[in-house]
């Protein structure tokens, strides 16, 4: 056998590139085990760039990837292809409905989950903020680094492709971290609780929620943080914020859930104040961007910290808004068998899926749990 194959390999040695391929690509057809064996090796020598698996493999409609190949020389060609764009964009909102899909985060993390952020690149990571322990984690769920806080309980966090930025809830301030755990720099306010919500913006600016004392909840206001040494830029938004929540980047305007006035506030990055969106929805407490659509969750408790009475769809439903405040869908609680459901949190974008944290019980135990969901 081993002559035999020797034999072989100094014939093939013989011919060109095109006659072995057209050898490979024969062989293949004819034999399912080689071709996934063909497949598996392509995979590991050279693996496809992460915007194709994402944008082509993943894609629910493959038109505008053909379209974009197509030399449009022949008029009617054009036409046609012209007709199948119109329809592509018609139905683009079908597409785009959410409808949910397998994920599974760790069961050890959901015991204390407090927040999720999404490490932007090609290399994707999830970072779960889970008691005093912020873990990162790959697209298998794999924990590839974790780190402690102490004695603090990492709350609300966010991340870039260098800094983890994390609220510690018993000081109620917002450091800045490298990927090992390491302090870099810390912001605490004397006077206000501050650092809650964080979220990055362009120019180098770190957003975050300042709350007020208690007694006068219209002192809520947002803080601009320097996102390298975490200095304070300004503040904005007093008088106009009631309970403010979650935070969300659009363009260049800062989104703010304005909870308790069930409205969301718009501002410029410099803290203009640009608009208010109402809408069906109410209590707006956690906000997510993905491309040109708004993701929003519902806080499910009234102004004395009870369940909410006035809508009993609170927190048990994510509202898909355009940029201008229009309701474009409404994604309903699925399990509706399940005690006491509620999404919780800001939902965040990673590895294609909106994943949306929500709170039930489970024999008489409050439990945590996530929902991934396609179409965004």
């Amino acid at each position: 056998m081993a002559a035999l194959t020797s034999r072989l390999a100094a014939r093939l040695s013989e011919l060109s590139h095109a006659q072995l391929l057209e050898i490979a690509v024969a062989g293949c057809e004819a034999f399912p085990e080689d071709a996934s064996r063909a497949e598996a090796t392509l995979a590991e020598h050279k693996p496809l760039a992460n915007k194709f698996v994402e944008g082509v493999l993943l894609s629910r409609d493959l038109v505008p990837h053909i379209l974009e190949s197509l030399q449009l020389e022949d008029g009617a060609a054009a036409a046609v292809c012209s007709m199948w764009t119109e329809g592509w964009k018609a139905t683009s909102d079908g597409r785009r409905r959410l409808t949910r899909v397998a994920f599974k985060l760790p069961r050890e993390l959901l015991i204390k989950l407090n927040d999720m952020a999404a490490i932007p690149g090609d290399e994707e990571q999830l970072v779960v903020s889970s008691g005093h322990t912020v873990h990162i984690l790959d697209r298998s769920m794999r924990t590839v680094a974790s780190f402690r806080g102490d004695e603090h309980v990492m709350k609300g966090i966010t991340a870039d492709e260098r800094s983890i930025y994390a609220t510690r809830d018993s000081v109620d301030s917002v450091a800045r971290h490298t990927y090992d755990g390491s302090e870099v720099n810390t912001y605490e306010d004397p006077y206000y609780y501050a650092g809650h919500c964080p979220v990055l913006a362009p120019g180098g600016l770190l957003f975050c929620v300042c709350y007020g004392e208690e007694a006068d909840e219209q002192q809520d206001e947002i803080m601009a943080l320097d996102a390298k040494s975490l200095q304070l830029c300004y503040r904005f938004g007093k008088s106009l914020l009631k309970g403010a929540s979650g935070l969300a980047v659009v363009g260049e305007e800062l989104f703010v859930c304005d909870t308790k006035n069930d409205r969301l506030q718009v501002f410029s990055l410099a803290g203009e104040h640009r608009r208010s969106i109402t809408g069906e929805w109410k209590r707006p407490v956690g906000l997510c961007l993905v491309k040109d659509r708004l993701y929003l969750v519902e806080s499910c408790v009234d102004d004395e910290y009870g369940p909410c009475k006035d809508n009993l769809a609170c927190g048990r439903r994510i509202c898909v808004l355009s940029l201008q405040g229009k309701t474009l869908q409404v994604y309903p609680v699925e399990d509706a068998a399940a005690e006491g459901i509620r999404f919780s949190g800001t939902p965040i974008y990673f590895d294609c899926k909106l994943l949306v944290s929500y709170v039930y019980r489970d024999r008489s135990r409050a439990r945590s749990a996530i929902v991934a969901l396609r179409g965004a």
